[in-house]
């Protein structure tokens, strides 16, 4: 559980309000207790808390691209970085062992497309700033909303945007703020939410008919916590002996 917290197109002196953003972020340190990190780009400014779980001493966000054209921070894990390390077409060298790494990456290659191949829990937010005259915000929440995120603005500068793990880091400087919708992504070219989780089990007129397979359901449920224990770090397991777990 890390913590995100970013303001992208500021509508006052950028370096000024940085120390006012790391004062915002720090509200969220407890989410993040190993690593702080704080990239000024532009107009915007991007802040990560960092808790280490994989890639512990190459991990350190925001994650930039060679040339600093693309800046991401991410709270979350990606069970399937992998595989997608392996889709990538262009010769890639990785900066970190972090699982959220490959995001920068195949963003770089497919654009906005990258949130539908991601397998796992994440919040992301993402400053594609390659053509400098038009920066783009890019952000993304996991399908069923396991992570937060909260979207800020001001009315009398609606062409600024903040974006943040809790809500907590916005109640100062916003004057409406709104749950970032699970399964979607912010795109700022077009200040819109887009979604992209679209299975097809939740289609009214899909009625399963298959019988109850218990072998199937068994190795289903044992790879969806094996995928979970990716971890460079000890990990415990608590049940509380309820319906949830």
């Amino acid at each position: 559980m890390c913590g995100i917290f970013g303001v992208f197109n500021y509508h006052g002196d950028t370096h000024a309000f940085r120390q006012r953003a790391l004062d915002l972020s720090k509200r969220i340190r407890h989410r993040g207790p190993d690593w702080s990190g704080c990239v000024v780009a532009g107009n915007s400014i991007i802040c990560h808390e960092r808790l280490a779980i994989v890639g512990l001493d190459t991990g350190a966000q925001p994650l930039t691209t060679e040339d600093e054209g693309i800046i991401l921070t991410v709270n979350g894990e990606i069970y399937n970085h992998k595989q997608l390390e392996k889709e990538l077409t262009a010769p890639t060298v990785f900066k970190t062992h972090s699982d959220c790494e490959v995001i920068l990456h195949m963003y770089k290659e497919i654009g906005v497309d990258v949130c539908a191949k991601l397998d796992g829990m994440f919040s992301w937010a993402l400053l594609d700033r390659r053509v400098p005259e038009q920066p783009r915000l890019v952000a993304a929440r996991d399908p069923i909303g396991i992570t937060t995120l909260y979207v800020g603005r001001v009315a009398a500068h609606p062409e600024t945007v903040f974006i943040a793990s809790e809500l907590k880091c916005l109640n100062d400087e916003c004057d409406q703020i709104d749950e970032f919708p699970p399964g979607h992504y912010f795109d700022s070219a077009d200040g819109q939410f887009h979604r992209y989780f679209e299975p097809d089990w939740w289609a009214p007129e899909r009625v399963p008919t298959a019988p109850v397979d218990y072998r199937a359901l068994r190795e289903a449920l044992t790879a969806a916590v094996r995928k979970r224990l990716m971890a460079e770090v000890p990990y415990g397991v608590l049940l509380s002996g309820g319906l949830d777990s």
